[in-house]
């Protein structure tokens, strides 16, 4: 089968990290595969391109509102013939989805890879375009349930795939220093107003942790607001921000913790991430985290409206002994290790493609 796989970018981001982590082992692919943007490329679609795929950047304003993306869909489909298309993000479900029904195209696949925050109108809209959808994949439960909750989606047309966890294989291996007095913290993500980074500072600050040390690995709207609360602080030698980084598993590997302090999260990637890497976890408690992370079984989990709550969460933390540390980050590993894998997310996509299409 010839299989489309379109999405808004082709850049940085978590929807072409599951591109890139689906990719990375071509051998166990069954079936053919084109991926496509309609806005821009950059580092997903250079690395997509090496692995041998074909790729096809739209450029196009991606907005929802610019209809003229369907027609520049619909004549890519009408050149690349596939049998399944598969959207992803909001942009890309809107617009692909319509173009791919006009098409022709017999098998129509949408994905939301967060939970949206529709407005009713939105709702409506969405309601109507999933109609023309034969199915609905939701990243977590929680996306799912939310899709129903909303009416977007009947229940029996939503499905959950879990997102693969891949690191690189040079970062899977801890470093171990048991004469260390640093307590290390990451954060990777968006620095954007959704991901809360702001509260985690804040916590941090009041933490009783004269030896701890933040790292923030990401970029975003809001990292001259977050440098200016450090400062407001004065913890700016306790805090580094690193800037985006295509390979955060090199500061996973090494933190003694990674927390994420997420308003809305739809499946929470990094987390699965440090887990991987035996890394012990503190997160929200929203949208798909708490389907994989089991407070103070295999990391810790707090409401992120509570910043009293996350600062207690840390302080516990800073308390515990390093070998029950060692045991949560085990936890942890094993927990994804047995859910997350790309040949497991490989198995349930490609078994969920041969079922529609012999429906």
């Amino acid at each position: 089968m010839k299989i489309l796989r379109l999405t808004t970018l082709l850049n940085f981001g978590g929807q072409e990290k599951q591109y890139l982590s689906f990719t990375e082992k071509p051998e166990l692919l069954q079936h053919q595969y084109i991926f496509a943007a309609i806005g821009f490329g950059g580092h997903a679609e250079e690395t997509l391109k090496k692995r041998g795929f074909e790729v096809h950047i739209l450029n196009q304003n991606f907005s929802i509102k610019n209809i003229s993306n369907i027609w520049s869909v619909y004549k890519l489909i009408k050149k690349t013939k596939p049998d399944i298309v598969h959207t992803a993000a909001a942009e890309a479900n809107f617009h692909g989805i319509i173009a791919a029904k006009l098409a022709g195209v017999k098998t129509i696949i949408a994905e939301e890879i967060g939970i949206p925050n529709h407005s009713s109108v939105a709702q409506k809209v969405f309601r109507w375009v999933y109609k023309l959808a034969d199915k609905v994949i939701g990243v977590s439960q929680s996306v799912v349930d939310h899709l129903v909750k909303t009416g977007e989606i009947p229940q029996k047309k939503g499905i959950v795939i879990y997102n693969p966890v891949s690191v690189s294989k040079k970062n899977l291996v801890r470093v171990s220093n048991p004469d260390k007095v640093t307590f290390n913290i990451v954060y990777v993500g968006r620095l954007e107003t959704v991901k809360n980074v702001a509260s985690l500072i804040k916590a941090f600050a009041d933490s009783n942790n004269i030896n701890a040390h933040l790292t923030i690995v990401g970029d975003g709207r809001e990292r001259n607001n977050l440098e200016q609360l450090t400062s407001q602080l004065q913890i700016e030698s306790k805090i580094t921000f690193t800037g985006f980084s295509s390979e955060p598993s090199k500061y996973l590997s090494n933190a003694d913790l990674f927390v994420l302090p997420s308003f809305s999260e739809g499946f929470g990637i990094a987390t699965a991430e440090a887990m991987f890497l035996k890394t012990p976890v503190l997160c929200s408690n929203v949208g798909g985290i708490p389907e994989f992370v089991e407070d103070g079984e295999n990391g810790w989990l707090f409401n992120p409206q509570d910043i009293n709550e996350l600062s207690t969460k840390l302080n516990n933390i800073f308390a515990m002994d390093d070998t029950f540390l060692t045991q949560i980050g085990l936890n942890g590993y094993h927990k994804v290790s047995d859910n997350f894998t790309v040949e497991k997310y490989i198995h349930n996509l490609e078994g969920f493609y041969n079922r529609l299409r012999h429906d």
